[in-house]
């Protein structure tokens, strides 16, 4: 038998899996500089609605590094040669 709070457990991760799938389709459907590999309101979404607690600090990589990862997000998404 099914106790009730399965069930509200049950519903409760179907609801926030798909509360998920729309925070994730909104950012697929982005373009340009909003649709950046840095996108940290899809993640800051996602991290409240399931309650995820950080263990670290974030941190940015040195500049140089950075605009490299830039360049290569836009090439590898843009098939930029």
């Amino acid at each position: 038998m099914t106790s009730t709070n399965s069930i509200i457990s049950k519903n409760s991760t179907e609801e926030q899996l798909e509360e998920a799938k729309q925070i994730i389709q909104q950012w697929v459907d982005k373009q340009s500089h909003d649709r950046s590999w840095y996108y940290p309101d899809l993640f800051n979404q996602l991290v409240i609605l399931f309650d995820i607690k950080s263990s670290k600090e974030p941190s940015l990589p040195p500049l140089v590094e950075f605009k490299r990862g830039c360049e290569r997000y836009q090439q590898e998404e843009y098939k930029l040669e």
